[in-house]
């Protein structure tokens, strides 16, 4: 009899569940985003504080369209929102191996093996750089320098700086990391960080470089090999034709050195004169006005190097006017330029002048016995050789006016000043 009543009780239990389900299974409520987190927090954490565009483009339900027991759609394919054909990046199989779906963007690409061709086609131009200027860098996986996405190595951890001072920012300004070997430099680079490659060319500019020393290096080389263009900046760049006839002059670098423009070694220029003459225009002038033996020789003869003379006895050995003479006096009546225009002050010695007037000097100390002997030369020739004074000037009224009013030419009867007797 019990046994009877407890098999009807079982029967009836099992009739009242199937009855229950099939009624849960007709009335089943559909889940909404606020009931995810009763039971998933700590995923609903990660994608709130990781998610990027999983926290703010979608929801939980966009991605997991169904839950057991209702359907079995639970993980959906990525390519459901990255579609392949909207960017190459989503046709690279197997997401899972770099992207954690409630956190995306943080990839440990330390753990895959030849992860390039998946960064690649996120990130087409560093793929292109590595492509097209080949370096050591190209032929490394990008997890060998990014292990976790968005991060770099420091450049220090596999090269050593070019000098002590540099850091790894100063680096980037010439280095670009996936086209390394080819500098190019967007920022303003300090000559003290280009001194660490070209340390002799720096310094040659530091001592020597006149205006150029005021100029930074990238303010010329506005591009650096292997680049071809605008590695060695034309000098009509800084130095227009339209501002100074020198600028006009072809070929520049036959006379000056970019680094040292003012150390010019004239020697080896072919026809200097007319490159001379455009930045020295009085000298050429004088040349020109004044003909003499210099005139025809080129500038280079005589100005080797820029700037300097040489001594007028390495010419004229043999034909100084005494042999006290010392350079500074050739100066004091002849200019370089025009040498046969002999102009002097007043502090000149005779014996300049009878060196070449010995006729003159004889008989001024043995024939004249007026006080034309006690005079310089330069008291009656003043200022300009063969200039002469007229006797009026010293002598005023010539001594019996009277008579002497018949002859106003005092030359008349003094025909020869320098061998005049009292």
């Amino acid at each position: 009899m019990r046994k009877k009543v407890f098999i009807s009780i079982i029967s009836w239990l099992f009739m009242l569940f199937s009855n229950t389900l099939s009624l849960a299974e007709n009335n089943f409520l559909k889940l909404v985003e606020g009931d995810c987190i009763k039971c998933h927090p700590s995923n609903i954490r990660e994608v709130n504080e990781r998610g990027a565009l999983h926290k703010t483009e979608v929801t939980c339900i966009d991605c997991h369209e169904e839950h057991p027991p209702q359907g079995k759609n639970i993980i959906p394919e990525c390519s459901a929102c990255h579609s392949p054909d909207t960017s190459s990046h989503y046709a690279v199989k197997d997401c899972k191996k770099c992207h954690h779906p409630h956190y995306p963007k943080e990839m440990d690409l330390s753990k895959i093996n030849n992860v390039k061709p998946a960064c690649v086609s996120c990130h087409p131009t560093e793929g292109q750089e590595n492509h097209t200027y080949p370096s050591a860098h190209s032929e490394l996986d990008c997890k060998k320098c990014h292990s976790t996405h968005g991060e770099s190595t420091a450049c220090m951890e596999c090269h050593e700086t070019h000098s002590p001072e540099m850091n790894a920012e100063d680096c980037f300004l010439c280095h670009k990391p996936h086209r390394p070997a080819a500098i190019k430099y967007d920022a303003v680079v300090p000559p003290a960080l280009c001194t660490a490659c070209h340390d002799e060319t720096v310094n040659t500019v530091d001592n020597h470089g006149g205006a150029h020393k005021s100029v930074k290096c990238i303010d010329c080389h506005r591009q650096h090999p292997p680049a071809e263009k605008n590695v060695i900046p034309k000098c009509s760049l800084c130095h227009a034709p339209s501002d100074k006839p020198h600028y006009k002059v072809e070929n520049c670098a036959s006379c000056h050195h970019p680094h040292s423009p003012m150390e010019m070694d004239l020697s080896k220029a072919d026809n200097v004169t007319s490159a001379c003459a455009s930045c020295h225009p009085a000298a050429d002038k004088e040349m020109k006005a004044y003909p003499s033996e210099h005139a025809e020789l080129g500038c280079n003869e005589c100005h080797v190097k820029h700037g300097e003379s040489p001594s007028c006895f390495i010419c004229h050995s043999n034909k100084t006017h005494t042999q006290e003479m010392a350079l500074n006096d050739c100066l004091r009546c002849h200019k370089p330029h025009m040498p046969l225009e002999v102009i002097y002050g007043e502090g000149i010695d005779s014996s300049f002048c009878l060196s070449c007037h010995e006729l003159v000097g004889k008989k001024m100390s043995t024939v004249s016995h007026t006080k034309h002997h006690e005079l310089r030369c330069v008291y009656c020739h003043k200022n300009k050789h063969k200039n002469l004074l007229k006797c009026k000037i010293c002598h005023g009224k010539p001594h019996k006016y009277e008579i002497h009013a018949k002859f106003p030419d005092c030359h008349t009867c003094h025909q020869d000043p320098h061998g005049l007797i009292k």
